[in-house]
Parts: structure tokens; sequence; C-alpha cells
């Protein structure tokens, strides 16, 4: 009793601080003992996980009702993969986490049998460091719902609000994730949303990464229209740039939030999805050295982490957690190699000729400019249409197709081209190399795009239909944005039924 009375004095306390504060404050106050540490932590991130004021009428309403053998008794908490709620097994006399999940993940068939499949994998996941799934099942208007273990701890991102974290804290805990991840790497599974709100630091400190599965239909391996910023600063660039992506998405990932833990603050800042995604594609390498208090060895794990160029970022876990425990062990870290620190990130690798064509500066400038128009989707515009444009004046035109109106385009080129009489090129004079659909048919291919790869499938559709050349063309163009063999060739063979 005594000591749940310290706790929460120091929890009192550490209330009246400024967030930024108050780890230190906590490390202070507890004199070295971790049980009375932890049991802080767990208070104060309770103080910080009150229902959310803004949680959906039908998640409150929800509070008392049955869904499948759990009866839902409060929300946890709320975000853009539905609302959390704690319920009761009735089966096992148990508490489970329990989510369901946004009837627009789950409206097509496709997404569907995609989440369940990937579920299935994830299931089979047996580790400490993973928070695996209890259950599937669906309510009678078809939502599907997830049942997790349900934690006492907190989550990783209210932990985070408090400030920059003890070095040893960040290392523990970064280890966890990296043994739950490799261990589902080695498994063929990639995160593809890890962030401080997907994982858990439970009141025996024990690391879980949560939701599996579930971004791998969110889109958030997409574009990042409709993604919360939440998830866009944790994004890889060949992420943001729909590239194929392997494990090291999931580093980069893990790179943010280990600087994030150590600094305080996130290493690619902005206010709203397009200047994060912005800076992460194209602005200046940002100094990422630590306070002067940490190991200078910290900065060569933080630069291998967030590579720009995959090819230069860690191969695997293993070699990333290699490092930090040199660190923990004062042993000496090799340097890695500098040459590409400073790269920008080019998801095509166009040629040294197309790149001469263009000056940083004037890029940055047209991808801000084009924000105005077409919101977070702008540096990714870009980013695609460098690949085959070899002047300014290209580059503008194959731009055209994403602006509202006649008056923007002009004002684009006008502003960017250099050429005003190639700027000047109309849709009719490009009109005969493109291939010509009816809005029948458009509506048909767009339809089936978007089942397969979410909402960006209608403007990939709008972009590819009007510069293909044969249906053949525009099949494969779209095919190129789906991993998997198989649903490539399905994707495929339904679009060709369109025509």
């Amino acid at each position: 009793m005594a000591k749940t009375q310290t706790a929460r004095s120091i929890v009192d306390s550490a209330l009246n601080l400024p967030s930024q504060k108050r780890n230190a404050f906590v490390e202070d106050a507890c004199e070295g003992d971790a049980g009375l540490k932890q049991d802080v932590l767990v208070l104060l991130s309770q103080s910080d996980n009150q229902i959310p004021t803004d949680a959906s009428e039908n998640a409150q309403s929800m509070i008392g009702e049955q869904v499948g053998p759990y009866k839902i008794e409060s929300i946890i908490g709320a975000g853009g993969m539905g609302m959390i709620h704690k319920a009761k097994d009735t089966r096992l006399d148990r508490y489970v986490a329990l989510k369901c999940l946004p009837p627009h993940l789950t409206v097509n068939n496709q997404n569907r049998e995609r989440f369940l499949n990937e579920a299935k994998a994830v299931s089979r996941l047996d580790h400490p460091n993973i928070c695996t799934l209890y259950d599937i099942g669906e309510t009678d208007d078809k939502q599907l719902y997830i049942a997790m273990p349900f934690y006492n701890g907190y989550t990783l991102d209210k932990r985070m609000r408090n400030g920059p974290m003890p070095l040893d804290d960040s290392i523990a805990i970064c280890l966890q994730i990296s043994e739950g991840l490799h261990a589902a790497h080695n498994n063929g599974i990639i995160h593809r949303d890890i962030k401080p709100a997907n994982v858990i630091v439970t009141s025996e400190n024990i690391v879980k990464v949560l939701d599996f599965g579930v971004a791998k239909i969110s889109g958030v391996n997409m574009t990042s229209t409709g993604v919360s910023l939440g998830t866009v600063a944790y994004m890889s660039p060949e992420q943001l740039c729909s590239e194929k992506i392997d494990a090291r998405t999931d580093i980069w990932a893990l790179g943010i939030m280990f600087y994030e833990m150590l600094v305080g603050e996130r290493p690619y800042k902005g206010d709203q999805a397009p200047a994060i995604i912005h800076s992460v594609l194209y602005a200046d390498r940002p100094n990422l050295n630590m306070p002067d208090h940490l190991p200078k060895a910290l900065n060569l794990i933080i630069d291998k982490a967030l590579a720009r160029s995959v090819d230069d970022r860690y191969p695997s876990l293993i070699e990333f957690m290699a490092d930090l425990r040199k660190i923990s062990n004062n042993e000496t870290i090799t340097p890695h190699s500098p040459e590409n620190k400073q790269r920008k990130f080019d998801p095509n690798a166009p040629t040294r000729e197309t790149v001469a064509n263009f000056e940083q500066h004037t890029i940055e400038d047209l991808t801000k400019e084009l924000t105005k128009h077409v919101g977070p989707m702008a540096p990714v515009l870009v980013s695609k249409a460098i690949k085959t444009s070899t002047s300014m004046e290209e580059l503008c035109l194959k731009l055209d197709e994403h602006l509202p109106s006649d008056g923007v385009r002009q004002h684009i080129r006008q502003r960017f081209a250099a050429n005003a009489s190639s700027a000047n090129m109309t849709a009719e004079q490009t009109k005969a190399i493109r291939l010509t659909l009816t809005e029948t048919q458009l509506q048909c291919v767009s339809s089936v795009t978007t089942s397969f790869i979410g909402p960006i499938g209608k403007l990939l559709v709008n972009r590819y239909s009007k510069k293909s050349q044969s249906t053949d063309d525009l099949c494969q163009l779209l095919a190129e944005h789906v991993d998997d063999a198989t649903d490539k060739n399905e994707l495929i063979k339904k679009i060709k039924k369109c025509f």
C-alpha cells in the first residue's frame, strides 16, 4: 500500500510538469527502484488513456453488447483502424482486446480474403514479443473483428509523450521490438505499420508488437491519401512511393522510433502529412546527431537504419540488434560507409541525364505548389513523373492530369516550365498516342483495380489510361502495383473482361 501511495504521489507531481520533463522527473523520483518506476509509468499512461472524446456514438453504444462470444465492457482506444474495446470472453472467462475493423476496409471480398489469409499467417507466429490473435469473427452485418490478449500496461506512444527516454530503456524496448519483428520476417510477414501506438509495454516490462496483418489491407503501403499523420511519420521512402517493400521498411520505422525515444521528437517533422512526405523524399537530410550526453556511436546506428536507399540500410534486424547490444556493452561499432548519407530517395533510379534536368530546389517548390491542389499525393506524383521526364516542360505535362482545372495547369506551367511553347502542349496533341476508353469501360477498370489496391486505384487508372497505347499496356502498368503474383494475374484477367 505504501508503495502504491508513493507511486500515485509521484504521478500527481509528474502530471503538473510539462510533458517533456516528466521522464527525467520520474527517473529521479524513483531513485533506481525499477518496480516503482514501472508502477508510475503505468499510472501515467492510464491518466492519458481516457475514453476518446471523439469516439463515435456507435462505439459507445456497443458497450454492454455481445459480439460473438465477447461481451464489451469499455473502450480502450480509437484509431484509423477502428475502435478497440475491452471485452469478456464468456467461454473462457478471460478479458480480451476486441478490435472491430471499419467497414470500408473489408467492404469487398478481395480485402476480406486478403485480411483473413494474413491473419491466419500471423496467428501461427509464436513469439513473446508479438501480440498474436486469439480469434477472428464477424458480426451479423459482416463487420470483421479481432480478439487479442488484453494486457495491463501502456502503449509506447503514451510513454513517449513525456519526452526523451533513458538510453537503457530505449535500447531494451527496441531490442524486444526487433526480436518480434525478426521472427515475423523469418515467416515472410512484414508489419508495414510499425509506430509507437502499435507497441505495448506490459506491467511485466514485456514489449508486444500489435496489429500484424491489419496494415496490409489498410492502404498504408500505398499512397498516403487519407492516412493519418501518425502513420505517415514512420513510413519508409519506398513505402510512400508505393514501391515494392521488404523487411527493411520495418527497419526504417523502427529507426524513426528509436531516434524519437532518445531525442523526444521525430527526425522528419511536419504538422501535416504532405510536409512529412516531402521531407522524407526530397529535403536535405536533417541533423540526426544524438545529444552530447549519449554515445556518439548511436549516430552510426541511426544513419544506417534511416538510409534513404534500402541498399544502404541494415540488411536485417540481426545486424541492427547486434549494434544495439554493442552500445549496451560499450563496444566499438564499425562506421558505415557515408557516401550515400545525403542521397535523396530515388525510387525509379532515373539516368544521370534525367537528373541533370532538374534542380533540387525547383522540384521542392513544384511539390509544395502541387500539394496545394492534390494534397499529400503530390510528392509521390512528382517522384513518379520524374522517372520518364527529361525536361521541366515534360514533367509539368505529366502532372497536368492530376490538376483540378485549366487555370491551375496554366499557373503551374508558367511558373515552372522553361519553354512556354513546349509547356503549353494540349491534350489533343497527345491524344493520338493514348488508349481510348468509353466511360463504362473506365468505370469497370477503376472498380476492379480499387478492389485490389484500394482508393489509389481510380487515380492510377485515370493516369495510365491516358498514356497507354493498348489494353495490354494498361493491364501491365496497373499490375505493377500488386505484389502477390496470383493477385496480379487475377487483376489482369478481370480488367480484360471490361473491354
